[in-house]
């Protein structure tokens, strides 16, 4: 590898930005081990404390994966989607994002999810998507409303996962992780059939109704939107995980 030595007091910052480039580059591909600390120390001429610093920063972004023991190291990422839902999660907790704004980019965006999924779905989708909501029913009808919450969660993800399209699935999990600890705390939504909306959403989905399907699903959204709403500001407006004033 060839690096440069790091003049500055920000080390582990120049050492990020120098080994990101390098994978940027095409120089480091996932997969790929990086020289162990004492050597990159050395050809950085910093700390090993300062690597360490930075290889950590990168395993936090998704672009390295540490591991320990005897054939461990730092190696490149194929990615880590997560990040992008801990960063959003982050901000939110912080009231750097509204509970609002989440809700309202979930729609907007999970409306482009359905329509490319009423393009591309076969059988086998709706066979998944047809099994979500019969073990969702099952749950509504044995009163178990961990299970049903899980369980509506898992059903836009699959939306998500069927358009085929990795930086959809990304963000959608991101959101629908956020939601997902909302959701638990609040309850199912009671103003609405969920499991109701469903079948109307998979019966437009099975005969081909584009414009059927989106509208159903943006009802059933609006209505666990509200409900999500209704229920932050009955805490005091406080983010899931803290406590209302």
């Amino acid at each position: 590898m060839l690096l440069t030595e790091v003049k500055t007091q920000r080390a582990f910052e120049a050492i990020s930005s120098q080994i990101t480039e390098r994978i940027r580059r095409g120089d480091l591909r996932a997969g790929d081990r990086l020289p162990n600390e004492r050597e990159l120390a050395d050809a950085f001429a910093v700390s090993r404390h300062a690597v360490r610093e930075a290889l950590r920063a990168m395993e936090s972004v998704g672009l390295l994966h540490l591991r320990k023991g005897a054939t461990g190291g730092a190696f490149v990422s194929g990615g880590r989607p997560e990040a992008v839902a801990e960063a959003l999660r982050g901000m939110f907790y912080v009231g750097g994002i509204s509970l609002a704004e989440l809700t309202e980019a979930r729609l907007e965006i999970e409306t482009v999810v359905l329509r490319l999924v009423c393009d591309r779905l076969d059988e086998a989708g709706l066979a998944l998507l047809e099994d979500n909501v019969a073990a969702a029913e099952c749950a509504t009808e044995a009163g178990d409303n961990a299970a049903k919450v899980a369980l509506n969660i898992r059903f836009h993800e699959l939306l998500a996962t069927l358009t085929g399209n990795t930086v959809l699935v990304v963000v959608m999990k991101a959101l629908l992780d956020i939601l997902r600890e909302f959701a638990q705390r609040v309850g199912p939504v009671t103003e609405m059939d969920v499991i109701a909306s469903r079948r109307r959403l998979l019966r437009h989905l099975r005969a081909g109704r584009r414009d059927s399907a989106v509208a159903e699903l943006v009802r059933s959204l609006r209505a666990v939107h509200r409900h999500y709403l209704g229920a932050l500001k009955g805490r005091g407006a406080a983010a899931p995980g803290m406590p209302g004033r």
